[in-house]
């Protein structure tokens, strides 16, 4: 599937406003097409012009993923506004001192939360983001240069302060390609899309890959998206055929066993996944139980979230692999700066022709990020003989044990997550007096957990006989959750002052 033009005004008509892509709405099985769903995208855009959006400025948006959120992406790019999505868990707090690093033009918000903004940013030019109303069809696109600012996403901060990447137009359609390209999605299909619109799986495939397949997505308040039994439901019900969502989300699906009817999943064609927190141990039971093909894919903010995929004509249950890059160069890096050879991890760094621009303000992280034209994901990898790369962690997530071993905590967790009682668990290292770290774990317990279950030295027995003595935790807290950003990636630099506090 290719656009005819790189530009995305050309885009936006072509597919947004014409074509077979529809929007439907999971509350009223209502669907939006065509003209309707173009005068309401002009309809915002004349209210934020109202609000004093001009090309460049900057609108801040918080909400979920749904049709508001689609309205206004497409109404700030017409006005060659750049959109900033942020998280809707964030504290009010939060989100004011990130204006000051953001400077945004008018911020679009829950009614809810109007008067909460009102009172902390009382010079910000506020809108509802529940209004929508139809405008007049004469407006005028801005006239824009194809590398021109679409979209600022602040990282995950799962492993410190979020930063901001600037991306362009021509990046976005480019990975919207490449996405529909690699996961085959194809006209008429329905996409449930459950990341939210401030992670590039959010923006990128609910915003573009989707009008660009034709697909018809189908839209979803965040209570149906985020209790398992509803959304169960929905799957069912609008017999959704791809299905993107995080890792988690499969822990949960087999955790039901058999109180899980698999005619309820029977129209999925696949699930798509991305994240080091995808376990191949959930993924094969998955598979085992519905017959349905996890596809994992892999990519950070800054490479436009996808340079690495399985494909579905391929894979296989068992694999552990991200794939094979896509629409990149891939050289894997060793401690010598030497390319690690097969079968040997390096850091991973991607090579491709439109990655982030920039961090906003931050010019010394964006040199740090780049060494030439490859970008550092601080990832480390190894490459198979099949050209296939796979992850074995991250560098700054290592535990450094006082005999100098590097052990990546995702093993550990898979392990302990295969136990009896253990529905979800986080390691971790915790500093020694030898100068090394030691092995630490949260575990969340299942509902029908016995003391026993989770009495330490039966999890330490566990963890030993699946991955030897090297790997067992020293010390294990029970807590009622993990911290998770939105998207589900887990807060790891949280885990220590959690850890602390738990019993």
């Amino acid at each position: 599937m290719h656009t005819n033009s790189h530009d995305i005004v050309t885009f936006y008509h072509q597919h947004v406003t014409a074509g077979s892509f529809a929007i439907s709405d999971a509350a009223d099985s209502r669907s939006i097409t065509g003209d309707a769903l173009g005068s309401l995208i002009v309809g915002a855009a004349n209210r934020l012009r109202v609000a004093g959006l001009g090309p460049g400025d900057r609108v801040l948006f918080m909400d979920g993923q749904g049709l508001s959120a689609f309205v206004h992406f497409w109404a700030t790019v017409l006005l060659g506004g750049v959109f900033v999505p942020v998280d809707t868990s964030w504290p009010l707090a939060r989100i004011a001192s990130t204006c000051l690093r953001l400077c945004p033009t008018v911020a679009v918000v829950p009614a809810a939360v109007l008067a909460g903004f009102q009172t902390r940013l009382p010079d910000l030019p506020l809108l509802s983001a529940n209004e929508l109303a139809s405008g007049q069809s004469t407006f005028v696109p801005a006239d824009m240069p194809a590398d021109a600012a679409a979209a600022f996403l602040l990282t995950s901060g799962s492993t410190g302060e979020p930063k901001i990447v600037v991306h362009g137009r021509d990046a976005l359609l480019r990975s919207a390609r490449l996405a529909v390209e690699t996961f085959d999605w194809r006209g008429g299909e329905r996409l449930l899309n459950l990341p939210e619109p401030h992670t590039m799986s959010g923006l990128r495939n609910a915003m573009l890959a989707a009008p660009m397949a034709g697909m018809s997505w189908v839209s979803a308040a965040v209570e149906q998206r985020s209790n398992l039994f509803a959304l169960c439901d929905l799957l069912a019900t609008h017999r959704i055929q791809r299905l993107v969502a995080a890792p988690m989300l499969l822990r949960q699906i087999n955790l039901q066993g058999a109180r899980l009817n698999p005619s309820t999943l029977a129209s999925l064609k696949a699930v798509y996944c991305t994240g080091a927190d995808l376990h191949i141990e959930e993924v094969d039971r998955f598979h085992a139980r519905y017959g349905i093909p996890v596809i994992n894919y892999y990519g950070l903010t800054e490479t436009v979230g996808l340079c690495l995929s399985q494909r579905i004509e391929s894979w296989q249950p068992g694999d552990r692999s991200l794939g094979w890059p896509v629409g990149c160069r891939v050289r894997l890096m060793a401690a010598d700066g030497q390319e690690a050879k097969p079968g040997v991890s390096g850091e991973l760094q991607i090579e491709m022709p439109l990655p982030m621009q920039r961090y906003l303000e931050d010019p010394v992280a964006t040199a740090q990020r780049f060494d030439g034209q490859w970008l550092r994901t601080g990832d480390l990898a190894y490459r198979d003989g099949d050209d296939r790369i796979t992850l074995t962690g991250r560098a700054s997530a290592f535990i450094n044990t006082v005999h100098t071993e590097k052990i990546y905590p995702g093993e550990i967790e898979s392990a302990l997550e295969q136990l009896p009682g253990v529905a979800q668990a986080a390691v971790f290292g915790l500093p020694d007096a030898a100068g090394g770290e030691r092995i630490a774990a949260l575990i969340v317990p299942l509902s029908d957990a016995s003391p026993e279950d989770l009495a330490p030295q039966r999890l330490a027995l566990g963890v030993r006989e699946i991955l030897g003595p090297s790997r067992v935790p020293v010390a294990f807290r029970c807590v009622a959750d993990l911290p998770r950003s939105s998207n589900g990636k887990l807060l790891r630099h949280a885990l220590a002052a959690i850890f602390e506090h738990a019993h």
